[in-house]
């Protein structure tokens, strides 16, 4: 493991990553009008939640819509990006007047916005596009290899010549992926939300970040895809969705950002014990670093910093204010925390200054094959994107195990106990995650 004094800080990172994106610019063909802007967005569909709360999935679900426009995944890295990351307490919660470039905020967004199902690049043009959409999301990811987009132009053009899927967005990428590997090694598949066939073996079984700098985009990687970009009408005519975990402590921020949008608010919701076993895994993971915090502490959270020196520097999800009495507390209270922590935010935030409508969706009746069909139907209705002709499948998105239902039985007596603190269960009483209920949860 690098150093403390040697890892690059995030200025370094940033400023390697801006430098891609503008050499981006200036080598590829636009794909998206120079003229687009976020204050043209009329809708917003803001999906709130906690960290491993079921955001993922429906963020996928509404973006998987043909009349939707959205990130591939969260924008969080783009906060990052744009020095919005941690307040002045090292948490995610941010002052409402906090500054920024938000003529550039919005450059990096639209960028990156797009519609409609992913297509295979077939003809020059759509290559052309989808290498620049590549070189941006990886310099989010790797910033320091500095990866220029005619070096990624040429590992996508033969990426297609040789792949028999490319058609397969996964599939295509990973052959990208393998091309890129030959002069820039230190690219490792195996942070990225692939199958596991493409995403191979990890180099180490030691628990690490995927680079010693600063997490632009955090692990699991998001797998560019080719779609339509935004163009101005699109922002006037569709609506919007989007999803960061650390939008429960920024929801002022997102008037300051969509300034003209109608903004709606789906606060998903999911029992504590289910999340707090979610949070536990995903600590324990490969995946969900988000900050290195040793300039301020060494991390002593017995259950995940005895797995290696990276667990004792690395944060992983979001850091919710007063996170700094938790650096050497058990895993299960800090994730009991981070949960109860998001939830308390909204539950304060959500209200006529931040949401123009707020629709509370229980994630259970969305997994449930009893209760999906009406619950999915009135979250279409509220956000107002047309109705899906077929039942809709549940993708399986960033996810730590396999999906199923009441996972966090087989860890009741680590999570029960956390659940129960005053403060996340007066949390999980105001969601209608009542004390006494627990053999309901799922």
């Amino acid at each position: 493991m690098t150093p403390v004094s040697q890892v690059p800080s995030r200025e370094a990172c940033t400023a390697a990553a801006r430098r891609t994106w503008a050499q981006v610019r200036a080598a590829a063909p636009e794909h998206v009008s120079a003229d687009v802007d976020l204050t043209q967005v009329t809708r917003v569909v803001a999906v709130v939640a906690s960290s491993r709360g079921g955001s993922s999935l429906l963020h996928q679900i509404l973006s998987d819509q043909p009349d939707v426009l959205s990130l591939s995944g969260e924008h969080t890295a783009l906060y990052k990006l744009n020095g919005l990351d941690r307040g002045p307490d090292g948490s995610d919660a941010l002052a409402r007047d906090v500054a920024f470039n938000r003529e550039e905020f919005s450059r990096d967004f639209t960028s990156l916005l797009s519609s409609g199902p992913a297509r295979p690049p077939v003809s020059d043009t759509d290559r052309a596009c989808y290498a620049a959409v590549v070189t941006r999301r990886i310099a989010l990811q790797w910033p320091l290899e500095e990866i220029e987009y005619a070096t990624v132009r040429d590992a996508v053009e033969h990426a297609v010549r040789s792949s028999s899927h490319r058609d397969d967005p996964a599939t295509l990428f990973a052959a990208v992926l393998h091309r890129l590997r030959v002069a820039h090694p230190r690219i490792d598949p195996s942070f990225y939300d692939l199958p596991p066939a493409l995403r191979g073996e990890p180099r180490t079984a030691e628990l690490r970040p995927p680079h010693d700098g600063y997490a632009i985009e955090e692990p699991p990687f998001v797998v560019p895809q080719l779609r339509t970009a935004a163009d101005s009408g699109a922002l006037r005519r569709l609506p919007v969705v989007i999803k960061s975990s650390v939008d429960a402590y920024r929801l002022p921020l997102l008037r300051r950002l969509l300034p003209h949008a109608e903004i709606r608010v789906i606060h998903l919701v999911r029992n504590p014990a289910a999340s707090v076993n979610g949070l536990y895994d995903g600590w324990r993971d490969r995946g969900f670093f988000s900050y290195d915090v040793s300039d301020r502490h060494t991390l002593s959270i017995d259950g995940y910093s005895e797995l290696g020196a990276a667990a004792r520097r690395w944060w992983n999800f979001d850091i919710p204010p007063g996170w700094e009495k938790l650096v050497d507390q058990p895993l299960e209270q800090v994730c009991a925390a981070q949960w109860a922590g998001a939830h308390r935010a909204a539950l304060d935030e959500l209200g006529p200054g931040t949401a123009d409508a707020v629709l509370r969706v229980p994630f259970e009746r969305i997994t449930d094959p009893a209760t999906r069909e009406g619950t999915l139907r009135s979250v279409f209705a509220f956000a107002g994107i047309p109705q899906p002709r077929q039942p809709v499948r549940l993708p399986v998105v960033m996810a730590t195990a396999r999906p199923g239902p009441a996972r966090w039985r087989q860890r009741a007596g680590l999570v029960l106990p956390a659940v129960d603190h005053p403060v996340v269960r007066e949390v999980a009483d105001e969601l209608g995650y009542r004390k006494g209920e627990e053999d309901t949860w799922v």
